[in-house]
């Protein structure tokens, strides 16, 4: 029990600095969708997509490297080795991509220049540098530190891009308006976006290397090659994983084409984007459980704390789930009416994202035994599963296809990772409560979409105040009445 709330202390620590930071920089979304053509929110969401994939193959999987061989070898030489191979890497990236950029341009596509190319790799590499950095904040348990330097550089991020889209064009005679040659910031926002995110990362990574730089080892290259053999195949897994998330992105523009395309992209990334809630929660749990089996490789066989640690993220992911969908309506607020016709993929957004979050927690098992390869393999089949079935849909469905090929893509690699994980590890998760507790939310669901609008109407008249109330009412007794039934389960039932 002293390791699962050490765990739930880590993850409350990790994911309140996430969910702060990210909220913040959730807080474009709206000001984008209000400032910005659909057509320039399109380039920036699918920009966004190739970074995304972009810095998962200059990482190459060394965070989760460091981890595993920082609690066998000096971790200052791992550090010092690490860092030195992404850097190098970053710097050769930025050169060739300098090299390329014109033709790269063609290759994106509609909306893209050479200095929009350049900045994605700018900040592709200065990310990367600050990767592995922040890995090392995460394993010496600096999470407050870490915290705040993530809330730094969305700060930066905010306030740069108010500069650049809300002070600048009001003030372009000023001396204190910065705006680049022959790119007016009216028909390249897109562009002002990235270059704000240029300037917070790179500011950011300057602070974390003040004090990093003097603490270096040394650079061991027996070490850099057992580091590559053991990263290669999550690697693949990182790219194939971001494939899954991000390829969606990439594909609509080119598979509807044109301007309808980016503008389709727009309203299915600000849609994608309300799902953050489950995205933030997923993402300050895997940065506290990563580090966390690591250090306690000895307690791989521990069932009890394994099976309570993925209950009890399925349970509030569950959670999470309900809530968002049962009051659309109210988040709906940050959007405008152009992208609400969206809304439509939220529930299959959340349920992907907590299916994503349920895979990462049984991966641990490939990750200890050193059997990565594994990973590779799920990670190759769900991007082939992605990628068919985005380009089957895309066409016929527009960006609800794109959804549904990410919620079975997941769901397909869940049940890989359960069966090939019963044949290599001993432990084994209770999957009937699990199952039951989203089965209650199932219908708890459909109960507050599909039945609760109906019976409001018959009581008071449909989109007055009353109706609002009276639903928003059954809909906050549905989720009142689950997190009984998981308190009168699982704690109450335990101690009578």
């Amino acid at each position: 029990m002293g390791k699962f709330k050490s765990l739930a202390s880590d993850t409350l620590v990790y994911g309140g600095s996430t969910i702060l930071v990210r909220l913040l920089n959730w807080l474009l979304m709206p000001y984008y969708i209000r400032t910005m053509s659909e057509v320039q929110y399109g380039i920036v969401t699918q920009v966004y997509g190739y970074i995304a994939i972009l810095l998962v193959v200059l990482t190459y999987g060394f965070e989760t490297s460091f981890f595993r061989f920082s609690n066998t070898k000096n971790h200052k030489n791992v550090f010092t080795t690490a860092l030195t191979s992404i850097g190098s890497t970053s710097l050769l990236f930025v050169v060739f991509v300098y090299l390329y950029k014109d033709g790269l341009v063609q290759f994106f596509g509609k909306g893209f220049s050479s200095p929009l190319v350049l900045m994605i790799a700018l900040i592709v590499a200065v990310d990367a540098v600050s990767a592995i950095i922040f890995a090392k904040l995460r394993y010496q348990g600096k999470s407050i530190r870490f915290g705040l330097l993530k809330l730094v550089n969305v700060t930066l991020l905010i306030s740069l891009n108010l500069y650049f889209l809300y002070w600048c064009p009001m003030h372009l005679e000023s001396e204190y308006c910065v705006v680049f040659n022959g790119l007016n910031i009216a028909d390249n926002q897109a562009f002002y976006v990235l270059l704000s995110n240029l300037a917070a990362s790179g500011i950011v990574l300057l602070i974390i290397s003040s004090d990093v730089f003097n603490k270096l080892g040394t650079l061991d290259f027996r070490l850099l090659l057992q580091m590559y053999k053991y990263s290669y195949p999550i690697l693949i897994v990182g790219i194939t994983g971001m494939i899954n998330i991000q390829i969606d992105k990439i594909l609509i523009p080119k598979l509807i084409g044109g301007e309808e395309g980016l503008r389709q992209l727009a309203i299915y990334g600000a849609n994608f984007k309300i799902g953050v809630l489950m995205a933030m929660f997923t993402q300050s749990f895997r940065l506290a459980f990563e580090p966390f089996f690591f250090k306690d490789r000895r307690e791989t066989a521990n069932e009890a704390l394994y099976n309570d640690i993925l209950k009890y993220f399925v349970l509030f992911g569950l959670l999470i789930f309900l809530g968002v969908t049962f009051f659309m309506d109210i988040i709906n607020i940050v959007l405008t009416a152009e992208y609400e016709t969206g809304n439509i993929v939220i529930p299959i957004v959340l349920v992907s994202q907590l299916l994503s979050g349920v895979y990462f927690t049984l991966s641990v098992w490939y990750k200890i035994t050193d059997k990565t390869i594994y990973g590779a393999y799920m990670g190759i089949v769900g991007s082939i599963i992605t990628i068919g079935l985005n380009i089957l849909l895309i066409p016929l469905l527009g960006y609800v296809g794109a959804a549904i090929a990410g919620l079975v893509c997941f769901l397909v690699m869940v049940f890989l990772s359960i069966y090939w994980g019963n044949k290599n590890w001993a432990l084994r998760y209770k999957w009937r409560s699990l199952l039951t507790y989203s089965a209650i939310a199932g219908v708890m669901y459909f109960l507050a979409i599909f039945i609760t609008p109906y019976l409001s109407a018959k009581v008071v008249a449909i989109n007055s105040t009353g109706f609002y109330i009276l639903k928003y009412i059954v809909r906050l007794s549905l989720i009142i009445v689950f997190l009984w039934l998981v308190y009168y389960k699982e704690f109450k039932k335990k101690l009578t």
